[in-house]
């Protein structure tokens, strides 16, 4: 009987943390969207300052999520995404047009990493 218990308490214990840790990457990938978003916005009214702070924000807040981040993904793919964050800063700093298109590629990563975490039947299968 208490094999039982514990392993109901094990098997809710696990389920509680891969609900959280979907809830978490939902949460952070919309934040990522937004700060992506306020990126292009001071870029689009030549702020260049207001845009490379931003961006500065932006990566800073990857670098922080990442140690989850590789818990529940593969590494390949959260370094993909690093290395776009760099562009996105490198870009604002410099004026440069290339940051629509570096925040075009992060927006996709960020999209296709929030998808890779959300369980489906099919995933499952």
């Amino acid at each position: 009987m208490k094999r039982i218990i514990i392993s109901v308490i094990l098997l809710c214990v696990t389920a509680f943390g891969c609900f959280y840790s979907v809830y978490a990457v939902n949460e952070f990938s919309a934040k990522m969207l937004d700060k992506i978003h306020e990126v292009e916005d001071a870029f689009e009214k030549g702020d260049i300052e207001k845009s490379s702070e931003k961006a500065k924000e932006l990566s800073e807040d990857w670098n922080e999520f990442i140690d989850f981040a590789i818990l529940v993904n593969d590494l390949g793919h959260a370094l993909e995404i690093t290395s776009s964050m760099a562009e996105i800063h490198s870009f604002a700093q410099e004026g440069n047009e290339e940051l629509y298109a570096a925040c075009d590629r992060a927006e996709a990563q960020i999209d296709m990493f929030r998808d890779m975490q959300k369980p489906t039947l099919w995933k499952i299968l």
